[in-house]
């Protein structure tokens, strides 16, 4: 079921964060004053990245991680850490402030628990410092979670960031922050990859590269590093003297994806928001021909400037599924080195995006060839006004994921940006929602959901396929029990975060009655399926523009079933195919789930598909539901043995009469009782004289025989081998013998299929139960060898002492 590995991941994630609290070097910063030494009772941000540098403890900070090839983790509280000076860390770590998480509720996003909520830790240069600098010694790679870096200065290189090192930046946001090239962020040296994911990037300014710039050339070649940028926000960088916002030189691997780039400035005579581009108005921009950029579901609207990005034969490019129009009396694409139209090469491949192609302000400059052969699969937009397509500029809430975004409308026409028909999109929007493709659908006057071009998707309420198989309810019960176990011991342990307690016992309460509905279920291999895990909801458009997610769960939509057959999908995936009055689909208020199962107890032929319709109607509003398959296979499940111990009492006959089933069961498929067929089947296999023939013995040591009331041959594959039926009676064929001993035994189910192997342990009374003899009686061990070998030498100097 999809909501236990849910539930599983999420505990594991606790679970482990329990765990590192037993033995944890983590370095908790506990003011926010930026001491450096002066107080032994406190641990400063400045202390602790010291700590973590020279791996031993500083100010009032612990060591952290006590190796040097080991990273260490500097925890900030939520609140503002004012800096005097640039913090300068020497060795690898990672700094995070106070996760952004409230388990008491779950996510307006995702529906699952915890709810991510604002950012609550900044860290602020105080329009006097640049924050971070990693270029000095080491060039470190430094990680930074869920930070907001503010009010950072530079009079030269990097407001914010001047790194060195690979820097990942996860749910950080720069703002107001200023330099003379690089105003967030400058990358120096070999090392200084980069990557981004969530965050706002907002009010950042430079002469050159407001948000990012970077060396051209480090140890006399072009330099080479990796840039990814993903699902972040760029707004309200750069100004009219910035010649660019993203300025890329040397060998860059540059890949954007689904982020939001609008209203940013540059010079409207020579600047540009994206230079990639190995010339510029202002001379030679240093970019290597084996540079490549890759841009994929990007929103690239209201910018201003020459040029929003400004390109040439340098470097290889690839725009999928963008918007980039709307960016005002520049151009949205420009050739950096004259007249485009009769060019051959740009190295330019475009699929799938939304452009300006009419000549003129805001043109999507390309060569007249390359407009020729994007003509089918671009949206051109000239002439068409920005609000028909898109929203107002959304600013940050939990229903954009804390950043700013536009979504698109939905006009049902060849302009719009939704469901245009292709596949290429990012996996996932902005917003982390994950994009469904289906055509899939049982409805035929249901269209096909597609890609929506740029970085939101509009959700639409979309049923997909889903293909089940039927589970061991003992598996399924015992994963229960363990998850319901764990979470109550964390709700009983004094030393669990409070935080997470609400988030537990929902998880608590949920595990128990799964427990309770799963063993009551009183259908034969039943499919447990949850329609609402793998499918996309609808949301409701509101009054500014914005979108509220309607989750899928039952007080937003209703579930109706409906069985089809056996059979398979057709070239145009519809279903073909037999009705089986034995086949049966039901919506189980109490489990929400679909329960699929027959009445018979057929195993599906290899080949053929059991098929029912399910369909999600939104309570609200009717008029919105979706239909698909469910396509299911019913197996049989193993059965289970299980390990059984004996005693033998030493001294008498040495033997015990034993019934092995006891320990043994078919419980995985289910109860019988519901089926029409066999309502009696029997747990175990039969011979042709209905007689039970079940166990079969594995490793048995010389010293054990085992006879049975009845022997056979077993079934299946195994037909070769001896099974036994009724009781076994167990000898040790020595009455004297005082060793312990094991074997092992499989059992067949009704229709021949083995269980696992189990063991049967038979302890002698004149043993300890853990002194199991393996061997059999003709073998010896390694004592009884080194004996023989001393008696032999023995013997042979005695002889020659005769002699």
């Amino acid at each position: 079921m999809k909501h236990y590995k849910k539930g599983l991941l999420t505990l594991t994630i606790l679970s482990a964060m329990s765990l590192m609290a037993a033995d944890d070097k983590t370095i908790y910063v506990n003011t926010f004053v930026d001491e450096d030494g002066e107080n032994a009772s406190k641990c400063s941000l400045r202390e602790a990245v010291t700590a973590a540098s020279t791996h031993k403890a500083y100010g009032g900070c612990s060591a952290g991680q006590s190796n040097a090839s080991e990273v260490s983790v500097i925890q900030l509280e939520a609140g503002e850490y004012k800096l005097n000076k640039e913090l300068q860390p020497n060795s690898s770590m990672i700094i995070q402030g106070k996760i952004p998480t409230d388990y008491s509720r779950t996510d307006v996003l995702t529906n699952t628990y915890p709810a991510l909520i604002t950012v609550q830790t900044s860290i602020s240069g105080q329009g006097k410092v640049r924050i971070i600098n990693t270029t000095n010694l080491n060039k470190p790679s430094i990680t930074l979670n869920h930070l907001i870096l503010k009010d950072g200065f530079s009079s030269t290189l990097g407001g914010a960031l001047y790194v060195g090192g690979a820097t990942t930046l996860s749910n950080v946001s720069i703002l107001n922050s200023k330099a003379q090239v690089g105003g967030a962020i400058y990358l120096n040296d070999i090392n200084s990859h980069l990557t981004i994911s969530k965050g706002n990037y907002q009010s950042n300014d430079a002469v050159q590269g407001s948000v990012l710039a970077m060396t051209c050339n480090d140890n006399l070649i072009y330099t080479a590093r990796n840039i990814a940028i993903t699902g972040a926000s760029f707004l309200k960088n750069g100004s009219s003297n910035s010649a660019s916002v993203f300025g890329f030189c040397g060998q860059p691997t540059v890949n954007f994806a689904t982020n939001t780039i609008a209203d940013n400035d540059a010079n409207l005579d020579f600047g540009s928001i994206m230079q990639f581009s190995s010339k510029n108005p202002q001379g030679t921009a240093h970019l290597s021909a084996s540079s490549s950029l890759v841009m994929l579901s990007n929103t690239i609207v209201k910018n201003r400037a020459w040029a929003t990005l400004l390109y040439d034969s340098f470097g290889s490019k690839v725009l999928t599924n963008n918007i980039l129009a709307y960016n005002g009396v520049g151009k949205s694409c420009r050739y950096a080195d004259g007249d485009v139209t009769e060019v051959k090469t740009t190295d330019l491949r475009l699929n799938s995006n939304a452009l300006i192609l009419a000549s003129g302000n805001d043109q999507c400059d390309l060569p007249a060839e390359t407009v020729k052969d994007i003509k089918e699969s671009t949206i051109d937009l000239s002439g068409v006004d920005f609000t028909t397509v898109l929203s107002t500029l959304q600013g940050p809430t939990e229903y954009t994921a804390f950043m700013y975004m536009y979504f698109p409308k939905d006009n049902a026409t060849k302009t719009d940006l939704v469901d245009v028909g292709a596949t290429g999109c990012s996996l996932q929007d902005q917003r982390g929602i994950t994009r469904v493709s289906s055509t899939n659908s049982t409805n035929e006057n249901e269209s096909q959901n597609s890609c929506d071009i740029g970085a939101t998707e509009v959700l639409r309420l979309t049923a997909g396929n889903i293909g089940a198989l039927n589970q061991s309810k003992v598996k399924l019960l015992e994963r229960y029990q363990t998850e319901s176990s764990r979470f109550k011991a964390l709700i009983d342990n004094p030393q669990t975060n409070p935080e997470f307690l609400s988030y537990y016992k929902v998880q608590l309460a949920l595990y128990d009655t799964w427990k309770t509905i799963i063993k009551d279920e009183p259908h034969y291999r039943t499919v447990f399926i949850d329609p609402f895990v793998v499918n996309l909801p609808d949301e409701n458009v509101l009054p500014d523009g914005g979108r509220e997610i309607k989750h899928l769960n039952v007080d937003n939509y209703g579930v109706t079933v409906k069985v089809l057959g056996v059979g398979k999908l057709n070239s145009q995936n519809q279903f073909e195919g037999n009705v089986d009055d034995h086949l049966k689909c039901e919506w189980n208020p109490e489990l929400k789930q679909i329960v699929m199962y027959r009445l018979d107890d057929r195993i599906t032929p290899s080949g053929d598909t059991e098929f029912c319709s399910y369909t999600l109607t939104m309570k609200s509003n009717p008029a919105k539901s979706s239909t698909a398959y469910i396509m299911a296979n019913f197996a049989n499940i193993e059965p289970i043995a299980k390990d059984a111990s004996y005693t033998i009492q030493h001294g008498g006959s040495q033997s015990v009469d034993v019934n092995l089933l006891e320990y043994a069961n078919d419980d995985g498929d289910g109860s019988t009782t519901t089926l029409v067929n066999n309502p009696n089947k029997s747990k175990f296999y039969l011979n042709e004289k209905g007689e039970e023939l079940a166990i079969r013995i594995g490793k048995l040591p010389d010293p054990v025989s085992i006879t049975a009331d009845r022997t056979g041959p077993c079934p299946g594959s195994d037909l070769k081998s001896t099974c036994y039926g009724g009781k076994l009676h167990i000898q040790i064929k020595n009455t004297l013998d005082p060793f312990n001993y094991k074997f092992t035994y499989f059992v067949y189910d009704a229709n021949g299929l083995v269980s696992n192997e189990a063991t049967v342990y038979l302890n002698n009374s004149e043993m300890k139960s853990d002194s199991v003899r393996k061997s059999g009686g003709g073998s010896m061990g390694w004592l009884s060898l080194f004996g023989i070998v001393g008696l032999f030498g023995y013997r042979k100097y005695q002889s020659r002492k005769c002699v």
